[in-house]
Order: structure tokens, then C-alpha cells, then sequence
């Protein structure tokens, strides 16, 4: 354990180091999450984020962020046939590096690496607990007094869909004027209405996803005993979100969504199905507290 605590004080050491002031950046967040009923399973959620960046002249931007993610299996009203002890806490640590580069005054190219460990922390660390996030777009703005357009395209690398694998990454951001933006896209949608200043009603939909290592050995009825099995969770979560700002540099928001699609399996080392938990759609409802430096 004590190695686990070592590699969280050398992340946000990193950040520290890193620290610029960027007033375009979300520089920390809370959120949590509660799902009282996937299929015979409850899931909390607690999500920690902090992000930095510095822009460079006027060629290109970097970032740094780092970001904790605490997720609570519930599975008391589940009928299992194995003990699903080692299956109840997981815990991701990811840490980001994004570079953009503007090539012109309306295109530019992005490029994201972050890996993360992905573990339930009960063995010792392997390459198991390892995933490598990334991602490569590139994006085409336009502008004009009143409105804005940005168009991104490219790859990703990641677990939204499911075990670690290629995500087309496509999205339209337009703001339509000082009431109005959206997003149409993958692995996110979203639509804006902005009160004023400091009250704005969203509609979102997105790919959401774990996939993390048990690092336990764990004993299967009729199957056996397996070490470094994985527990993938999928959702397509919709919502809609209120966000307030409390005062120019705190907001607040809450979620009150459906998730139509979930998976909930555990997979052997080989990633072949061992379990399905056979999860149905489910209500959720998220809270968070973010902090920017935005004027």
C-alpha cells in the first residue's frame, strides 16, 4: 500500500510543479455519483480532478491534470455464486498531458496521453493495473462577433466502450449566440441554454466506462480460482444537469440522469466473459463542486 501512496504524491508533486495560471481552466473538482440500482447492484462514485495548463506564445498550448475516481460495489441483493469481496472497491488514478499546436489561426492539432492505473489495490502493482488512455484530433474553428463553430476529429484509446480499445472521436461545438451552445458528437453530446452569467440548463448523453484489474486471487464455483481478473462497467448515461456559479470562481452542479445501456461483467485475464451481472437501465443523480480561474 505504501507504494500506492508514493505514486499519488508523485502525481500531484508533478502538478504542482506545473502550475500556471490558464483562465480558460477547470483547475479542481468534486463530484458524486450514486446509482441505487443496476440490475441487484449499487454504485457510488467519487471523482476527484485537477488540471493545469500554460499557453506558450502564440503556437501552442500544454496541459497537466490528474484525476482519482473511487467506485463502491454494491452487489448485497445479488444471488452470486463466488465471493464478490474483492469486487467492491476499485480505484483509478489517471494522470493527463495534452499538447495543442495551432498550425493556423483556424486549425490546430491536439494530442493526449494518460495513463492510469485501474486496480482494486489488493495485490502488488503489475502491468495488469495498467492502462494506457490517449488520444490524437485534430480540430477547425470559425468565429464571428456574435457566434462560434469548432469541428474535431480523430482517434482515441480508451475504456468508454468497454476493455481498452480504439474510439473514433468526433464532435460539432457551436455557440449559437449568448443563450444557446451545443455539442453533437462521440463519446459526448451535449445541449446549453445559459440563463445569464451564472445559471445554465444542460442536456447530455455519453459513453462511460471502468475496467479494472483484481489484483486478489478469487475463487469461481465450478470455473476455479483466477488472478487478475477484470471488472468492466459500461454505461450510456443521459442527463440533465443545472450548473450554478457561486461566485467568478466556484460552481456548483447537479445531475439528475437515466442510463438506458450498461454492462456490468467480469472478464479473466484474457479478457473472456466469466460473469455477467445482467445490469438493467438505471436512474442516477450526481452532485460536484468545480474551481476555474474564469473571470
Amino acid at each position: 500500500m505504501q507504494r500506492h501512496f508514493n505514486y499519488i504524491i508523485l502525481v500531484f508533486g508533478t502538478i504542482q510543479i506545473m502550475w500556471s495560471q490558464n483562465p480558460n481552466t477547470e483547475i479542481a473538482g468534486f463530484e458524486y455519483t450514486t446509482i441505487p440500482n443496476v440490475g441487484d447492484t449499487g454504485i457510488e462514485k467519487y471523482t476527484l480532478n485537477l488540471n493545469l495548463g500554460k499557453r506558450f506564445k502564440k503556437r501552442g498550448t500544454i496541459g497537466v491534470g490528474v484525476s482519482y475516481n473511487y467506485y463502491d460495489f454494491m452487489f448485497n441483493n445479488a444471488s452470486l455464486d463466488f465471493d464478490a469481496l474483492s469486487y467492491e472497491n476499485i480505484h483509478t488514478i489517471k494522470s493527463r498531458f495534452f499538447f495543442k499546436y495551432f498550425i493556423n489561426t483556424t486549425w490546430s492539432a491536439n494530442v493526449m496521453f494518460a495513463p492510469m492505473l485501474s486496480s482494486n489495490f489488493e495485490g502488488s502493482l503489475s502491468h495488469e493495473d495498467v492502462i494506457i488512455s490517449s488520444a490524437v484530433t485534430l480540430s477547425k474553428s470559425w468565429s464571428n462577433e456574435k457566434a462560434s463553430s469548432l469541428f474535431t476529429f480523430g482517434i482515441g484509446f480508451g475504456t468508454a466502450l468497454g476493455a481498452p480499445q480504439l474510439i473514433p472521436i468526433v464532435s460539432f461545438k457551436k455557440k449559437v449566440n449568448e443563450t444557446w451552445s451545443y455539442s453533437l458528437g462521440v463519446p459526448r453530446t451535449e445541449m446549453n441554454y445559459h440563463f445569464d452569467s451564472r445559471h445554465t440548463l444542460s442536456t447530455t448523453a455519453s459513453f462511460n466506462g471502468l475496467f479494472g484489474n483484481i489484483s486478489s486471487t478469487v475463487d469461481f464455483q465450478d470455473l476455479g480460482s483466477f488472478v487478475d481478473t477484470k471488472l468492466q462497467y459500461n454505461s450510456l448515461d443521459t442527463s440533465l444537469d443545472y450548473t450554478y456559479r457561486i461566485q467568478p470562481n466556484w460552481t456548483t452542479i447537479i445531475k439528475i440522469g437515466y442510463s438506458p445501456w450498461n454492462q456490468l461483467k467480469i472478464l479473466d485475464n484474457e479478457n473472456n466473459e466469466i460473469y455477467d451481472f445482467e445490469p438493467n437501465s438505471s436512474l442516477f443523480i450526481a452532485m460536484g463542486l468545480k474551481f476555474n480561474l474564469n473571470k
